[in-house]
């Protein structure tokens, strides 16, 4: 087995990313096997093990669902390098990811026709943002991680016109989960959105969340999914790119809907984030081998995994 290489990194964000977490810098780990990159970026308040859990395992050879995706993105990566090509296919329009003052008419110049508001326990904020965005036009998409008690959700839905009602696209992870909480979303008319353990979550209807950074959902020709990055490094966000690229070209295409790729605009540029490029909606692929950004991983301080 290759030896495997390793480079700690912590992103800025500019604002709170979600309802579990605050603006502490994110920790996370560049891998490197043979020629090929991977990353690391645990979200432990959302059931990941911390990053020095994750490394010491990766040590010891044990597999997590982060571990997996790392590899996974490392084969091709390295595969691709080798080859000397880059990324080939045109990647999918993802949605606009709300930050605290976006301007909406600025997204909407840039092309973007969908908006995904991250919902919190202040419903009334929630519902405020909510009606700035779907006052200029665009449908909406909001996701709760889990952070509601169980029949919250509800309980805001209740309270909703029925033009907010179908402006909403669907709700990501509306609730706790349980499984008799979420079927009576369902049976409300609530399209949900399956973020984590798809394999005993989703049911029919349902949207699948696809992380390639946490492989732990599968897709099939009935599933409603989209593509999104995991809030992670530059090179994780290319990786999913990549796999969006793939799949949305393949025999599933049909039920593609609009990605979550452009999450770079969460947190304060870095040397790799400031690669990145959009056309609008969409993330282009960024210059060299592999993933891209030969140069910058090429002068890491990389360290080997005891």
């Amino acid at each position: 087995m290759s030896d495997i290489y390793y480079w700690e990194y912590a992103l800025q964000p500019r604002a709170a990313l979600n309802a579990s977490s605050g603006t502490e810098p994110r920790r996370g780990a560049l891998i490197r096997i043979g020629e090929g990159h991977g990353c690391i970026h645990p979200w432990p308040e959302l059931g990941d093990d911390p990053l020095d859990v994750q490394l010491q395992l990766l040590t010891e050879g044990v597999e997590t669902p982060l571990i997996a995706g790392a590899r996974e993105c490392a084969v091709y990566d390295g595969e691709m390098r080798k080859r000397g090509v880059g990324l080939q296919q045109p990647i999918p329009g993802s949605h606009w990811l709300v930050r605290p003052g976006d301007d909406p008419g600025f997204a909407r110049d840039e092309g973007f026709r969908i908006a995904k508001i991250k919902g919190t326990q202040d419903s009334a904020t929630t519902r405020s943002e909510m009606r700035r965005w779907i006052e200029a036009g665009f449908a909406v998409r909001l996701d709760y991680n889990e952070c509601l008690e169980p029949g919250g959700f509800l309980e805001f839905w209740r309270e909703l016109s029925d033009e907010e009602i179908e402006a909403i696209d669907f709700v990501e992870d509306p609730e706790e989960y349980s499984e008799g909480g979420w079927s009576q979303l369902r049976a409300a008319g609530i399209e949900i959105g399956v973020d984590r353990d798809g394999g005993s979550r989703w049911q029919p209807g349902d949207v699948i969340v696809v992380k390639p950074a946490r492989p732990d959902s599968d897709l099939s020709g009935e599933s409603r999914f989209l593509m999104t990055s995991y809030m992670d490094h530059a090179i994780g966000q290319m990786w999913a790119a990549h796999k969006a690229a793939t799949i949305y070209e393949g025999e599933l295409s049909f039920q593609k809907l609009a990605c979550g790729l452009l999450t770079h605009r969460c947190y304060e540029d870095d040397e790799f984030f400031e690669r990145l490029c959009t056309d609008g909606p969409r993330l282009l692929p960024v210059k060299g081998t592999g993933l891209g950004f030969d140069d910058l991983l090429e002068k890491l301080p990389w360290k080997r995994l005891a």
